[in-house]
Formats: structure tokens, sequence, C-alpha cells
């Protein structure tokens, strides 16, 4: 009878590892906390950044996104924002009349059940009174946020 030799083949059984459950796409309560930023002013035709500490804390509730929706809860209140899950961040997107917010969440710890984050303020709204004329307003805060629910 005949002997038959198979060559050793990859098998396809031995596939990648899966990747870990994406944390972003079940959260429904974010506290976070961020202790630096950056802000911006033009002056004589120059861009000049400033470096700074701060502590600017907020919590981001009702976190849907299916719907894409969530509430903002920070010193000035609660705002309803849109909730934009992308890949591994998730983009919390807020605006008003000459105001853009916007706060990325990163599915990658910080700390233990603190995920990396950054929110960033763009705004502008043209006026002057008497000398005083008003400057686009720019900055960008670094921290995480605590998945609290």
């Amino acid at each position: 009878m005949p002997v038959l030799a198979q060559a050793a083949a990859p098998s396809s059984a031995q596939a990648a590892p899966a990747e870990p459950p994406n944390p972003l796409t079940s959260v429904k309560t974010l506290k976070c906390r961020f202790p630096a930023a950056t802000s911006a002013v033009w002056k004589g035709g120059e861009v000049v950044a400033q470096a700074k500490t701060q502590e600017m804390l907020f919590e981001i509730t009702a976190i849907d996104v299916q719907d894409g929706t969530a509430e903002f809860h920070g010193t000035a209140g609660r705002a309803y924002v849109s909730a934009v899950l992308s890949g591994w961040s998730i983009y919390f997107v807020e605006s008003s009349i000459g105001q853009l917010n916007v706060t990325t969440v990163f599915a990658q710890e910080n700390a233990p059940k603190r995920l990396k984050a950054v929110h960033s303020r763009h705004g502008y709204v043209q006026m002057q009174v008497g000398k005083y004329i008003a400057e686009p307003s720019v900055s960008q805060n670094y921290g995480d946020c605590e998945i609290t629910g």
C-alpha cells in the first residue's frame, strides 16, 4: 500500500490572536480629568502657543453609540452632544454659535479603567467694543477619562 507524504503547510486554524474587546462600544458614563493644556493666540502676525497646568473636570453620561448621543456635564451645566464611535476612539462633538468642542477618548488605558483623552475648544464670535476686538479662542486639554458606567 502506498504511503502518501504530506508536507507541513501552515494551518488556517493558527490564526492571529484575537483583539481585545473595545470598551468604548458599551461605555455609558465617563468621568474626565484634564490636568494639562495648551492655548494659542495670534500676536503681530505670529502664533504663540502657551502650555499650562489646570484642573478641568467634566462628566459625559447617557452615552449611546447606536443613537450617536450623549450628555455633557461641566461647569456651564448640561449640554447634549453627538457621540461618534470610530474604530478604537469615541468622539463627543458639541457645537453652538461660534464654538466647537470636541472630546476624543481613546480605547487605550492611561491607568486601570482610565482611558487616554483629549479635549479641544475652538471659538470665535466677531465683535468689537471700542478698541477691543475679539480674537479666536483655541485650546487643547490633555488627560484621561474614567469608565464609571
